[in-house]
């Protein structure tokens, strides 16, 4: 079937691969890490059967929709490209299903934990107990490790059952994966990182949002100054990269989003600029530069300037940061 199917075709055929997504992830998944002692074990069972299960169904709609039965000649050889063909199509859905079902893992236990903590210090504030205190905030430190651990077990999974069958699927899970490793590990708010580690997980980023877009996507990255030893805020500058990709329109090869880094004695210049789309999938909250304004001013005072430029066609962002202590 191609794009000159009748249309209802193609729509229970997209219908058929957004279950296979949704069923995968919010079904098998859920019970088999949640309900089960042997996750990992049941989960490969059940998705093997998923995929076995998902392409007779396939099989029997391609068969009233063409006339033809396919199960009449099932071990045929041109029959066996087509199972090929089918089942890796079913691996593809189910790669992506099982990093977005670890992606909502992830945020569950980070809001979870971020409740945990919260409750932590109110109870600090009571009894103003410094043993207390730090009891508390090591045992809130070890449980931050336990689950992410799983996490990444997960995505190492995935990564192991399709760069096989797929090096761009493959890659693009393991990108992922350390955007998010970076992202836990520099998420607390009283330490600062390497420049140029948050600038490495700028580059995956981008790196990443290419393999998305197929290389669709046109984004000028320029460094300048030596960034060696050179101490930032965390995710301050991944942030407005991820919020240029997210709004902007970054498909003209002739005005492509432009990032500038310079530093300079002392002095961080971080500027975005790009395209507005005309329309996005996305709301315009502005929660995440919110966010960052917050955060520059808690941790940089009276030692930054950040300023957004919002016109008709262009979107600029520009941050300067004193980094004299």
């Amino acid at each position: 079937m191609g794009l000159t199917s009748p249309l209802y075709h193609l729509v229970v055929y997209y219908v058929l691969n957004i279950v296979l997504f949704y069923f995968n992830a919010h079904v098998i998944l859920d019970y088999a890490f949640f309900k089960t002692g042997r996750p990992y074990l049941i989960a490969t069972l059940l998705i093997l059967l998923e995929i076995i299960v998902h392409l007779f169904i396939k099989l029997e709609v391609d068969s009233i929709f063409t006339g033809v039965k396919y199960f009449s000649f099932l071990f045929t050889s041109p029959m066996q490209k087509v199972l090929l063909s089918n089942i890796w199509r079913e691996i593809f859905f189910i790669g992506f299903s099982i990093a977005y079902w670890s992606m909502l893992y992830m945020m569950r236990f980070k809001e979870r934990n971020h409740v945990m903590e919260k409750e932590q210090l109110r109870s600090i504030a009571h009894t103003l107990e410094l043993e207390n205190k730090y009891i508390t905030a090591e045992n809130a430190y070890l449980q931050n490790q336990i689950s992410p651990h799983l996490l990444f077990n997960s995505l190492n999974f995935i990564y192991g059952a399709i760069h096989k069958l797929s090096e761009r699927a493959g890659k693009g899970v393991m990108l992922l994966s350390e955007i998010m490793r970076y992202s836990l590990v520099s998420s607390e708010d009283n330490r600062t990182v390497l420049l140029a580690d948050e600038v490495d997980q700028i580059e995956r980023l981008i790196e990443l949002s290419h393999l998305r877009f197929e290389h669709q996507l046109y984004i000028r990255f320029i460094k300048r100054g030596k960034l060696k030893g050179v101490r930032v805020l965390p995710l301050i500058l991944i942030t407005l990269v991820e919020n240029m990709v997210k709004h902007g329109d970054l498909g003209a090869p002739n005005q492509p989003g432009r990032i500038s880094l310079t530093y300079m004695e002392n002095q961080l210049a971080f500027k975005t600029e790009n395209l507005k789309r005309t329309s996005s999938p996305h709301p315009p909250g502005g929660i995440g530069l919110k966010n960052i304004e917050k955060r520059l001013s808690n941790f940089y005072p009276d030692r930054y300037e950040f300023e957004i430029q919002d016109t008709e066609t262009l979107f600029t962002v520009t941050l300067n940061i004193n980094l004299n202590p």
